[in-house]
């Protein structure tokens, strides 16, 4: 048990291997909605666990990488959505409406400086406007077809995509591997041995996050249950600074409307 709590702990924070740049879905939302809020702060834990990894600025480049692919992915569904409508004679003029205002969201995500002050502060508000105007869209989608309807071109669209989409997934996959890579060095040294060989292979694409981890997993079962102890101890206390860090970074930005982002360029 301790031995998985080390490595638990140690890949808390890290950015998701598996991009969370997804659109939202209707379960999604329900249950974001429904999220009990930590105590200070009327952010959701879904939120908290974002810019927990924003206290640098490849952290923050992730965030803002992964809204922008989830924007993309939204305005493309719309497209395809609203063309769809026109051949069915329905009205789109709100829906396309709704695009259009996506559309500006996503200039200001991209146009979002990862390593300014304000970028907790900045990705949080854009954040909040992606999920608002991609509910609007469903929310008068609903009123324009039925449930059948919506589910039929839902699953047309289901996988689609284009190259400004997959250059957007490429570009963030890179970061995410330098993101863990960090997180792997940071492990290693806590550790006190490190597997360069190993490391590279991940960054290179040749072997997945979980098999790092189980090989990590045998290094560390190999070592006397006082220093697996001392491993475990030195990265709770290290993720609990920053846990605090996170909240107080939420909490400035409710109280004072500032965002206290980390200003620190990786």
């Amino acid at each position: 048990m301790l031995l998985g709590s080390i490595l638990s702990v140690a890949f808390a924070v890290q950015a998701d291997e598996d991009d969370q740049g997804t659109t939202q879905d209707e379960d999604q939302d329900e249950q974001n909605n429904t999220t009990k809020m930590p105590r200070g702060h009327h952010y959701g834990n879904d939120t908290e666990r974002e810019v927990g990894i924003m206290n640098n600025s490849l952290g923050a480049r992730i965030r803002l990488l992964q809204l922008e692919k989830a924007l993309l992915t939204n305005i493309l569904k719309g497209v395809m959505t609203v063309q769809v409508l026109k051949g069915l004679n329905v009205t789109t003029t709100e829906l396309e409406h709704i695009l259009g205002n996506l559309s500006e969201v996503l200039e200001n995500v991209r146009g979002a400086d990862p390593a300014a002050n304000d970028s907790v502060q900045v990705f949080v508000e854009l954040k909040n406007e992606s999920k608002n105007l991609t509910k609007q869209f469903r929310d008068t989608l609903r009123l324009l077809l039925d449930n059948e309807t919506i589910a039929m071109i839902k699953e047309q669209l289901k996988n689609i995509t284009n190259d400004e989409l997959q250059n957007c997934s490429m570009r963030l996959r890179h970061w995410i591997r330098q993101f863990n890579m960090n997180q792997l060095y940071r492990l290693y040294g806590i550790i006190g041995e490190t597997n360069t060989s190993l490391i590279n292979d991940y960054i290179n694409g040749n072997i997945s996050l979980d098999l790092v981890k189980l090989q990590l997993r045998k290094m560390v079962n190999q070592m006397t249950q006082e220093k697996r102890h001392m491993i475990f101890s030195e990265i709770k206390e290290d993720n609990i600074k920053k846990k605090i860090h996170t909240q107080k970074m939420l909490e400035d930005m409710e109280h004072h409307g500032n965002g206290n982002g980390h200003g620190q360029p990786y």
